[in-house]
């Protein structure tokens, strides 16, 4: 093996294991051992006014920090996934160092090694991001199913409660896992409006966001509700039909979006890893950085614009 080799693979492995050590320590008891620190210090200068301003910083950058690990954490959750934030970022430093130490112990060079060790921590978040838009789209399809069940319960003499249980026993995953969560957290003393708006912010589905708030007003005002649900089931049914056209009519355009955004990409890696030489010099001379930079900026901003003419809202 060669010494570029040798030294990426020996820093691969100290990398990652201490990365995603410290990240987890960070994403998980470390959060507590910092609130407890933070707060103790709080007590002690407690008394000095000098000291408000500064606590109400640490609040804020607290609050900063845990909203990021909870986005992080809801996320994975829509995704399907039993994850930590902390597992996540173990899993992207390993799939960028691995990989990288790899080709760079093959091609003893540091342009493809950083190249492929990019590629590679994008994996996971590519990954995940798909299961989310495969599990989101299953749930969507499953809200006017549910409504219809909920609805015919309501009429049959069920109460609610009663018939969100009989609809999530009799659909399938992914929707009946967050209705009886929801069910759960009514019978652990939640009240079933906070329920619902807990399922709305779990899938973060737009129709049943509608259903619920229709619900929600509903319960509050009175009527038949479900009338009502048949309803918001009849216009989510007319919305995905809708949904089903635009896509069809703006395959092309987004496909091409997406042809015309990764083609540089695979290029660039392609001739990366043939000629590492000749694309040295893109990074080591600095008008080669300046034309990376510029290419790549007038890249993200001809992708975004064919996206947003492709992208009609409905």
């Amino acid at each position: 093996m060669s010494e570029w080799g040798a030294l990426a693979a020996l820093a691969t492995a100290g990398a990652t294991f201490a990365l995603a050590r410290g990240v987890a320590l960070a994403l998980g008891e470390g959060h507590r051992h910092s609130r407890d620190r933070l707060a103790s210090f709080g007590a002690v200068e407690a008394a000095s006014p000098s000291s408000q301003a500064g606590s109400k910083r640490r609040r804020s950058a607290r609050a900063r920090g845990d909203g990021t690990v909870s986005s992080a954490r809801r996320w994975l959750r829509r995704a399907g996934l039993a994850w930590e934030p902390a597992d996540l970022a173990g899993m992207t430093v390993a799939s960028a160092a691995v990989p990288g130490a790899i080709v760079g112990a093959i091609t003893n060079a540091a342009v493809p090694s950083v190249t492929i060790g990019l590629l590679g921590a994008l994996l996971p978040l590519l990954v995940i991001h798909r299961r989310v838009s495969r599990r989101s789209a299953a749930l969507n399809a499953q809200v006017v199913e549910t409504l219809e069940v909920v609805a015919s319960s309501l009429r049959s003499g069920f109460g609610f409660t009663q018939s969100l249980d009989l609809a999530a026993r009799e659909q399938p995953e992914p929707i009946s896992g967050e209705l009886l969560q929801a069910i759960h957290e009514v019978n652990l003393g939640a009240s079933t409006d906070e329920a619902l708006q807990r399922l709305v912010d779990r899938t973060g589905d737009a129709d049943l966001a509608l259903a619920v708030n229709a619900v929600v007003i509903q319960r509050r005002v009175g009527g038949d509700l479900s009338e009502v649900l048949g309803n918001i089931a009849h216009m989510i049914r007319e919305r995905i039909r809708i949904r089903g056209e635009i896509k069809t009519l703006t395959a092309q355009a987004r496909m091409s979006a997406w042809i015309i955004g990764l083609l540089p990409i695979a290029l660039a890696a392609v001739l990366t890893l043939m000629q590492p030489e000749q694309m040295r010099v893109l990074i080591d001379d600095p008008i080669g950085r300046v034309v990376v930079l510029v290419g790549g900026g007038l890249q993200i901003i001809g992708f975004m614009a064919v996206q947003r003419v492709a992208a009609i809202e409905y």
